[in-house]
């Protein structure tokens, strides 16, 4: 199967030229297997475009659950494969060594923290 192909910024410059926006920020979902998420954000102008691109990162973090820490790392993964030796664990392949906090965040995407729905209500 393809990979679902990511969406171009000028996707979101284009709605911001023809309805007369300042800020666009589109956030895309491939629900199911393989399932995907995607955020793209254009802003006119310097200032609009901080801001959109602060909006679009407040979006993957509090309500897409993204950690911080990818986006701004080069981490990548460019393959996973099984451990004949070990059924329960898994070979992850990445584009460069990791540092601590890459590995932290690799253990933060694998273990989102679980939250009560009572504490999601308060803002969790």
């Amino acid at each position: 199967m393809s990979e679902q192909p990511s969406l171009p910024i000028k996707t979101a410059r284009n709605i911001a030229l023809k309805y007369g926006w300042d800020q666009v920020i589109i956030v895309a979902r491939k629900v199911g297997e393989p399932g995907r998420e995607h955020v793209i954000t254009y802003g006119f102008g310097q200032a609009n475009s901080e801001a959109a691109a602060r909006a679009g990162n407040a979006i993957k973090h509090h309500l897409m659950r993204w950690p911080h820490a990818l986006f701004s790392s080069a981490l990548r993964v460019v393959g996973v494969g099984r451990d004949n030796d070990h059924p329960r664990f898994l070979s992850v392949a990445l584009n460069t060594v990791p540092d601590d906090d890459d590995i932290r965040m690799v253990h933060d995407m694998l273990c989102p923290p679980t939250h009560s729905p009572a504490e999601v209500d308060r803002g969790a």
